[in-house]
């Protein structure tokens, strides 16, 4: 088994913290792509020290890290590696909470969380080598960030997206903060050497605009089944399971009494109030 890990440097004071995390990497031959605007010396000698044969890209800071990851295989085959490792670094969101899943981040949460998913410990790796080494496994990803589809370009741009590039898929969830080991060969299905820099935007763009960035945030996820592989997740403990269950019981009875969602092919938003549905 053969790994490539992209790693996208835009926050370089992270970089000692990843090579950490990195370093737990064992048990399968593996390549290190660091992508980036403009990779200093110092951080460059940091990440040669740690693995010699490590290739640079460099690589325009737009489209948050989905240009960099895109881009990478406009240099890269598919077919020389077996999986694909994408992580980048993620800023600090201080004091202010986000709520994902059910779970609440601070701070450098996100990014801790969907990291040490895979890369906390040897023993964590090796639970993701095994969960990938099953037949039927496209991809592996935290399990506390892999969340129901429920923005705008997840309806309009998402599906008008899928359905240019030729994906059917009845999936409705992604890796929010896309971070995952992939099978190598799902990315053929993307027009790979069709993208752009200039498609993707240079600022952030909100959740309710959307952006070509965050289609292929959600496209990305939605490679494995749309070709008949299942996502496997890892990275949760008793207490998140317990809270899980929970929610798989109140849900249904509190969507039931009071929700506003999307359905159908159009994405039309419904207001269900006692199980009665009325369109907006």
């Amino acid at each position: 088994m053969k790994v490539l890990v992209i790693l996208h440097l835009f926050y370089e004071d992270q970089l000692a913290w990843f090579l950490d995390k990195i370093a737990n990497i064992h048990g399968c031959e593996w390549d290190l792509l660091v992508t980036g605007p403009a990779v200093s010396e110092a951080s460059a000698a940091l990440v040669r020290a740690f693995r010699p044969d490590t290739r640079f890209l460099a690589c325009e800071n737009v489209g948050y890290d989905v240009w960099p990851f895109l881009h990478a295989f406009q240099t890269v085959s598919p077919d020389d590696y077996d999986w694909i490792l994408k992580l980048h670094t993620k800023s600090n969101t201080g004091k202010h909470k986000i709520r994902i899943n059910g779970t609440h981040l601070k701070g450098f949460m996100w990014r801790d969380i969907l990291v040490d998913a895979l890369l906390e410990s040897p023993a964590r790796w090796q639970e993701v080598l095994d969960a990938c080494r099953q037949s039927d496994c496209g991809m592996v990803c935290s399990r506390k960030l892999y969340a129901k589809l429920n923005f705008k370009e997840d309806n309009d741009l998402l599906d008008d997206e899928l359905r240019r590039i030729g994906l059917t898929t009845d999936e409705r969830r992604f890796c929010v903060g896309t971070m995952f080991l992939l099978r190598s060969s799902l990315l053929k299905a993307l027009p790979l050497q069709n993208f752009r820099a200039e498609q993707f935007p240079r600022e952030s763009a909100s959740n309710s605009g959307g952006s070509l960035a965050h289609v292929y945030e959600r496209v990305l996820s939605l490679l494995a089944p749309s070709r008949g592989y299942k996502v496997y997740t890892t990275g949760s403990d008793a207490a998140y399971e317990r809270k899980l269950r929970i929610r798989r019981i109140t849900k249904p009875v509190l969507e039931f009494l009071f929700s506003i969602d999307r359905k159908g092919e159009d994405g039309r938003k419904y207001l269900t109030l006692l199980g009665i549905q009325i369109p907006l």
